[in-house]
């Protein structure tokens, strides 16, 4: 029973981390790429529509696109026996380096993004 045990464990951890991989890859390019790191602070705490990471009833459908068919595949490659050769590292590689490529190809790059310190808002210089 105690090795069922283990194997269940260390597929669990395959598939978490298969799917870290294309989480990670588009989270690369949106921040360093796409945003140039201009990270408007204020909005990543807000549900307000016109926040700049509402997207689409707050889902990024140019994520979603990307990280689906990278999620799938990087899970296959982790999990698959037969693919067993390539589950350790390099699943969670090919994922994001896939991830990462789809999103750069779908997402809006022509857009300006404008980045916006939240100093304001830290415990340091508030007043009370």
């Amino acid at each position: 029973m105690s090795g069922f045990r283990s194997l269940v464990i260390m597929q669990f951890l395959s598939g978490l981390g298969a799917m870290l991989g294309p989480l990670y890859g588009i989270l690369m390019v949106d921040y360093f790429l796409i945003r140039k790191t201009r990270c408007h602070i204020p909005d990543l705490y807000t549900e307000d529509p016109r926040g700049t990471y509402y997207f689409k009833r707050g889902i990024n459908p140019g994520g979603l696109l990307a990280f689906l068919p990278s999620a799938v595949l990087s899970i296959i490659l982790g999990l698959v026996p037969r693919f067993e050769d390539l589950a350790s590292f390099s699943s969670w590689l090919i994922g994001a380096g896939l991830a990462a490529l789809l999103y750069y190809l779908v997402s809006d790059r022509k857009r300006i993004y404008i980045g916006q310190s939240a100093d304001y808002l830290s415990v340091g210089q508030a007043s009370y």
